[in-house]
């Protein structure tokens, strides 16, 4: 086989390998390791453990590959933490940083939804059952 039939080769398969990589659909492209979608700002509303409601906005910053840093900006209160993103899960270790009720921490667990919600608990310490949060995006 000549060198110029073996160059041939090599480019048509190139030139394959990206047609089939472009003509994916959406969820079979591999991951990127950005994290679109997942850094910006968003409104919560979520019930606490005492099972009061509170509505606020969350702030998420992509501060490494999968790592964020989170803030709630609540009723009563503001609190930080430090996020990871684990496929479609997002988990995150939190303080209060200014609150009237006083110093909190805790976690949060959230489903990544499709249409880009976060769906899950968030647990303070001290208490024995989670609240819960809803998420969404902010357009």
């Amino acid at each position: 086989m000549s060198t110029r039939s073996v160059i041939g080769s090599v480019v048509g398969f190139a030139a394959l390998l990206l047609m089939l990589y472009f003509c994916a659909l959406p969820g079979d492209l591999p991951a990127s390791g950005d994290n679109d979608g997942l850094a910006g700002t968003y409104t919560v509303n979520g019930i606490d453990p005492l099972e009061a409601e509170y509505s606020g906005t969350v702030v998420i910053v992509e501060i490494g590959v999968n790592e964020f840093d989170v803030e709630w900006i609540v009723t009563g209160g503001i609190h930080r933490g430090i996020g990871t993103r684990i496929g479609p899960r997002f988990e995150v270790e939190w303080q209060s940083v200014a609150s009237g009720g006083g110093t909190g921490f805790g976690t949060a667990e959230y489903e990544i939804l499709d249409d880009g919600r976060l769906v899950g608990t968030r647990s303070v310490d001290g208490f024995d059952r989670p609240g819960t949060e809803e998420i969404f995006p902010e357009p």
